[in-house]
């Protein structure tokens, strides 16, 4: 996932999902449409901030807190560069609370994403490596599994549980 065209590849869907994300808000919630030049350049600060974050994969919690950056910068972007002076779309307590909300369904979509990204590049790896050995084009390939733990732990009796458990049969005059 660190290899560079994945990190770029990365950046460019989190910037895809983020930035206009963003500037229909800022146009929904009453704001002015930013110049072509200020939303790339908006838009390439995204991409930079996310390639610049995405080394490793990242979950939900990781990306909330930069999906709600991107949102409040985005805006703050948009918003600078408005026509009008008295730019007041912003000053109410719904815009932070659909900007919070739009963040946070990214930051559950882009997790998703990752994660669904990672699981792919591991099936191809696998396939891959399959392959390699069936057709035998080269030395065995090492492959390393991915452990996959569930989260929920499967109830064992307890040993006290155990030993009252009776295993003897029916008694003799049952028969």
């Amino acid at each position: 996932m660190s290899w560079i065209p994945f990190r770029l590849l990365r950046a460019a869907v989190f910037a895809a999902v983020a930035g206009p994300a963003s500037l229909l808000l800022h146009l929904w919630s009453g704001g002015h449409a930013p110049g072509l030049l200020q939303a790339a350049g908006a838009f390439a600060l995204v991409f930079a901030a996310a390639y610049a974050a995405g080394g490793r994969q990242r979950g939900f919690l990781v990306l909330a807190p930069l999906c709600l950056a991107a949102q409040w910068g985005l805006h703050e972007l948009f918003q600078a560069g408005a026509v009008e002076t008295a730019h007041a779309h912003g000053a109410g307590v719904s815009m932070w609370l659909v900007h919070v909300a739009a963040a946070l369904a990214q930051a559950s979509w882009l997790a998703r994403g990752e994660s669904a990204f990672a699981a792919l590049l591991d099936l191809l790896a696998l396939w891959f490596a399959r392959l390699v050995r069936i057709t035998g084009l080269g030395a065995p390939a090492p492959v390393r599994l991915r452990r996959f733990f569930s989260r929920t732990r499967v109830p064992r009796p307890a040993p006290v549980a155990a030993a009252a458990i009776s295993r003897r049969g029916p008694p003799r005059f049952a028969f």
